[in-house]
């Protein structure tokens, strides 16, 4: 199981979003959504956290973490000082697949080091407004995964149950599959086949545990890497059509329009990296 946990998380890329650290007094946050996960963790004095019909008290030393596109309520009943140390942020391979998915996450949890997780959020908050450049690329971006280190970490030593159990019944296999060569087809019958399990059943039970069929990763997988080699290559558009799996152009341009909205000559004239001197490559 870990080797291909190992290739999922490091195939991952953190962004975290938007972040600060707050004194509040007053806290009143009511039918709340937002697409990335809301991380807050409580330093100081009290809030509450709503989600249907749960209500979570919120003590110093608590986290949150609430998943994208779940309406909640956060505020605070006193006036109290409370201090919050708070992240908006994805997790995610080419912007196809949550990989926070893969986690059995609790909503609420208490750190048992608080003081190290405190210490490594404030320096993140403090490199922000470092004026130099190697501090605020590459120190800035190793605290960021220091932060989620920390708090999966946490997770992992205090709960037994990290995983969901299907997970370990080959999903993690297939999605690794997937991710390793998604210029490879994949189909329904070729999974299962392989791993002994409906066609059906494969296809509810992956957009249950990560939002998505397998098919559609795949897809949105192969137009990620398309993107990227649109905006960062000279290779033409039918070289790319094949790079990412496609033998027909037509299909891959059909398919890239579907997605993005655009054609994919159209995409690499509106991002491309090169000079106003340097002639765009076309199909």
């Amino acid at each position: 199981m870990h080797p291909i946990m190992d290739y999922l998380l490091q195939s991952a890329e953190l962004s975290i979003v938007e972040f600060n650290i707050h004194e509040r007094n007053e806290m009143q946050t009511f039918n709340r959504t937002l697409p990335s996960y809301v991380m807050s963790y409580i330093k100081k004095g009290e809030a509450k956290l709503r989600i249907r019909d749960e209500v979570y008290p919120l003590a110093p030393g608590t986290v949150v973490i609430i998943p994208p596109h779940i309406e909640h309520d956060h505020y605070k009943e006193t006036k109290d000082e409370t201090i919050f140390l708070w992240c908006h942020f994805t997790y995610e391979i080419g912007s196809a697949l949550d990989v926070m998915k893969i986690f059995n996450l609790p909503i609420t949890f208490k750190l048992q080091k608080p003081e190290i997780f405190e210490r490594v959020f404030v320096d993140f908050v403090e490199i922000t407004d470092s004026q130099d450049f190697l501090i605020k690329t590459i120190l800035k971006k190793a605290k960021s995964y220091e932060i989620l280190y920390l708090l999966l970490e946490n997770i992992m030593r205090s709960q037994e149950k990290v995983f969901e159990q299907d997970h370990s019944k080959g999903f993690i296999s297939m999605l690794t599959q997937i991710v390793k060569n998604p210029e490879k087809e994949v189909s329904l019958k070729e999974l299962s086949n392989q791993f002994h399990l409906h066609p059906t059943y494969i296809s509810n039970r992956f957009k249950e545990l990560f939002g998505k069929s397998p098919i559609q990763i795949q897809r949105e997988l192969k137009i990620d890497r398309a993107k990227k080699l649109l905006r960062s290559t000279e290779m033409t558009v039918t070289e790319i059509a094949y790079e990412v799996g496609f033998t027909v152009v037509p299909g891959f341009t059909r398919l890239f329009k579907n997605y993005v909205g655009i054609s994919p000559t159209q995409y690499r004239n509106m991002n491309t990296k090169w000079n106003s001197n340097t002639p765009v490559v076309k199909q």
